[in-house]
């Protein structure tokens, strides 16, 4: 009777075929693990010296390093970082805002998707302002409100009307913060919103409108830290708008609840005190010389 399963002649060969393969993964795997260790090991000991650089205050051996980490490691989650840090140093320890912007440009155009890169972009925009450049740090803030973080949506806005505040566009500024304002954001933010429309107003000579803004504030946060410079500034409105006498009262109130402030309020209080007394005698004065014309 026949077997029903005869075992192959070449088993053997074909057994010792199947061990060398596994045998030659194995030994694939190991070399590309322990590759991969060693990359990631060499990775972490270049951007630990940049760091340590930097740690001990040397910065422009610390640049070189994350310069050099950047170049030898583009493809890192540190990369982006690396590079970011390099105009973070320029910027804020050797206070070099040309070079600071360099490296920021080229963090743009290496990792543009990057968390860092929207970083680099509210540095961009705090250089351009200290530097006179308003329009352009109001592009970098408009670039984030619209594709940046969606909760510093009110910082950026914000930040554009300060802009505008400084380059005197009084009316854009109230537009911005209006915008801000409807879009209900946190407790401070709102409060430095309603403030900055009433000083838009000061500052663009509506003061009608500005003594209201002033109010507005006051009266919705009335505990606000700013609001003894609110009080004083509704005073210097009023007296600029003629109104002495309610300017006068108004810094009375001001020195009462606020004693520290007495002695510069104290000067303001005779001046103003001293103009109403000066106004009738400057009202026959200017009577006197119509007369004798």
């Amino acid at each position: 009777m026949r077997p029903l399963y005869k075992r192959p002649a070449n088993t053997g060969l074909l057994s010792s075929s199947v061990l060398r393969l596994a045998v030659f993964s194995i030994v694939l795997v190991f070399i590309v693990a322990t590759a991969v260790g060693c990359s990631n090991k060499a990775e972490e000991r270049a951007f630990f010296r940049a760091e340590r650089a930097l740690g001990e205050g040397e910065h422009l051996e610390a640049i070189a390093y994350y310069k050099i980490f950047v170049e030898e490691f583009p493809d890192s989650v540190h990369a982006p970082e690396a590079q970011y840090k390099v105009g973070v140093v320029y910027n804020r320890h050797l206070k070099n805002a040309t070079k600071a912007l360099e490296a920021y440009a080229m963090l743009l155009y290496l990792f543009p998707g990057s968390p860092e890169a929207v970083l680099a972009r509210e540095e961009r925009a705090k250089a351009y302002s200290s530097w006179g450049r308003h329009r352009e740090s109001i592009a970098e803030y408009a670039w984030m409100l619209e594709y940046g973080n969606e909760e510093k949506a009110g910082i950026y806005r914000y930040n554009i009307a300060l802009e505008y505040i400084k380059m005197n566009d009084y009316g854009q500024a109230r537009i911005e913060l209006d915008e801000l304002i409807k879009s209900a954001p946190d407790e401070k933010l709102l409060a430095n919103a309603y403030y900055q429309v009433a000083t838009a107003r000061q500052l663009g000579g509506d003061f009608s409108a500005a003594v209201k803004a002033y109010d507005l504030f006051i009266d919705t946060f009335p505990n606000h830290k700013l609001n003894a410079d609110a009080m004083l500034h509704k005073a210097t409105v009023l007296e600029q708008s003629g109104k002495l006498k309610e300017a006068l009262a108004l810094l009375k109130v001001l020195r009462a609840q606020y004693p520290e402030l007495a002695v510069p309020l104290a000067i303001k209080i005779a001046s103003a005190e001293q103009r109403l007394r000066d106004g009738p005698k400057l009202n026959k004065k200017k009577k006197h010389r119509r007369r004798r014309r």
